[in-house]
């Protein structure tokens, strides 16, 4: 990656979470999603790429504007139009404590980005940088899925993971499925941290499969730990959760 390409995707980050933690290629974000897609700050991302940003009070629709890039948007709509084209958005343009927020695939596409999404990191392959977003998914306004028993069939109880785990599981079909982690100290039971969960769509076969990051902890934790994976649906209410207790590979 070219120090400039690092340089923006780093300012572009700082601007549009506010917290943001590097490592390398590696980030970790913030998020706000809806219904499974995440949301970014608007104006953060597209003035850190040096448009224009414009806002109608009375329409509630956004302008973005830069060489090679026009963007209108409407507050609560799924289509957008980019640069003369009309397009279908994942989630529609919100506004949340006065800030307007639009789907991150949108945005990237909206400036030449590929977006790979998997589980719950997202990698930019063309800038070489991997995204690992952490806080709660947002609970969808107006979709909902069926609620019911979930199972986690890999990894087994006791497995040594490494720093990407693949989790598979059941749970029926078309229900949101949130996966989050606890770390936990092997000599006293101790909660050290939680990791929230973030929400996915479980396919229409009831067959689930998505990556997560086990947890990052600080250098100077020492003691032997474990992890508690938990998986359950929710909408109105949450499932009762599916758990596997599981070991960092040394």
């Amino acid at each position: 990656m070219s120090e400039m390409k690092r340089l923006l995707i780093v300012g572009l980050l700082l601007m549009a979470t506010g917290t943001v933690f590097a490592a390398d290629d590696y980030m970790w974000i913030d998020r706000v999603e809806e219904n499974g897609r995440l949301l970014v700050p608007l104006r953060g991302i597209f003035e850190a790429y040096g448009a224009e940003v414009g806002w109608n009070a009375g329409s509630r629709q956004v302008t973005i504007t830069a060489p090679a890039l026009s963007v209108r948007m409407t507050i609560d709509s799924r289509t957008a139009m980019l640069n003369g084209q009309t397009q279908t958005l994942d989630a529609p343009a919100r506004v949340r404590d006065g800030r307007t927020y639009i789907p991150l695939r949108f945005a990237a596409e909206a400036l030449g980005e590929r977006v790979e999404y998997k589980g719950d990191r997202i990698e930019l392959p063309t800038i070489g940088m991997t995204l690992l977003i952490r806080g709660e998914a947002a609970r969808p306004s107006d979709e909902r899925g069926p609620v019911g028993a979930v199972t986690i069939t890999q990894p087994t109880a006791g497995a040594r993971i490494g720093p990407r785990v693949e989790v598979y599981g059941t749970a029926p079909g078309g229900s949101f499925l949130v996966l989050e982690t606890e770390v936990r100290a092997q000599d006293n039971d101790e909660l050290i941290r939680v990791v929230p969960g973030i929400r996915h769509d479980v396919p229409a076969n009831g067959q689930w499969h998505f990556s997560i990051a086990a947890p990052v902890l600080p250098a100077n934790i020492s003691k032997p730990l474990y992890y508690i994976i938990k998986a359950y649906t929710t909408n109105d209410q949450q499932s009762q959760p599916a758990t596997v207790k599981v070991f960092r590979a040394e």
